[in-house]
């Protein structure tokens, strides 16, 4: 779908992460507990939405630069097998670094980064891909 490019790749992670980030803020009660809970009026309920979205957004922006340099070499790789070997290494220790650094308590939200990022990765890259298992 998309040509393999730095931007791409950025691009890629950005929505990645903000749909990862968004279904995580909504499942147990995240979102509600960090916002909802503390909020006494409508003017509060802005302002911790807001305060919610720009600590997200930090984690989102700290992410991306950590994992596109990365992620564009890997891609940029024409051997198929080389390539979905790194691609394996790649969310494996995307697995555990975000394990380690970001839910060290439960695996749950590293999995369903994993996942989101595999899904994505094919929703973004297919066509590229596959063309390079092909050779």
């Amino acid at each position: 779908m998309f040509k393999i490019s730095f931007f791409n790749t950025v691009y890629y992670l950005l929505i990645k992460y903000i749909v990862f980030l968004f279904i995580l803020a909504f499942i147990g009660n995240r979102f509600k507990g960090a916002v909802i809970d503390h909020a006494g009026t409508t003017l509060e309920l802005v302002k911790l939405t807001m305060g919610y979205i720009l600590y997200v957004l930090i984690y989102i922006i700290l992410l991306v630069l950590f994992f596109c340099i990365p992620l564009y070499y890997i891609l940029q790789i024409n051997k198929g097998f080389y390539c979905l070997l790194l691609l394996v290494v790649y969310y494996v220790s995307e697995f555990l670094i975000y394990w380690y650094f970001f839910s060290p308590s439960d695996k749950l939200p590293s999995v369903y980064n994993t996942i989101i990022g595999i899904v994505f990765l094919g929703l973004f890259f297919y066509k590229r891909i596959r063309i390079k298992l092909a050779h």
